[in-house]
């Protein structure tokens, strides 16, 4: 049996591109501060505002939420980076789907799967396979 080995040199270069591709989209979100949040089933788009100061903004139909961000990377374990928001504030009123809930103290972590600079899916799991929304550039 033959055995064949992966010069070292193509590993770290398969590695490396890997791991490019996944902080890419963390560079992304940081260079472009608009979004627009697409949901399957409804025409509303909900605008997110990240700030370079951590702070993000989001509006939804009526509903006006405020909170921070931070962003999470392979380093820290997961498989997809990750942007964890967690809600200040949230006027109550209703949101894209009709919703009043009160978001404020809550928090969320979506994974980020990358599609193209246009359009990078908020995932469920660190594996990027239930990506039910995406975000979109607001130029």
């Amino acid at each position: 049996m033959k055995k064949r080995f992966i010069p070292l040199g193509l590993l770290i270069t398969i590695s490396m591109s890997a791991w490019a591709d996944r902080t890419t989209v963390i560079d992304l979100l940081k260079q472009t501060s608009n979004w627009g949040l697409v949901q399957p089933g409804t025409m509303c788009v909900e605008q997110y505002h990240f700030m370079p100061s951590g702070e993000v903004f989001i509006e939804s139909n009526q509903e006006r939420v405020t909170g921070t961000y931070s962003f999470l990377s392979k380093d820290n374990g997961f498989e997809l980076p990750a942007v964890v928001i967690s809600l200040v504030t949230d006027n109550q009123q209703p949101d894209c789907v009709g919703s009043r809930v009160n978001q404020s103290g809550t928090s969320t972590t979506n994974f980020l799967k990358k599609e193209s600079d246009k359009k990078i899916y908020f995932c469920l799991d660190a594996l990027g396979k239930n990506c039910p929304v995406y975000l979109r550039p607001n130029n």
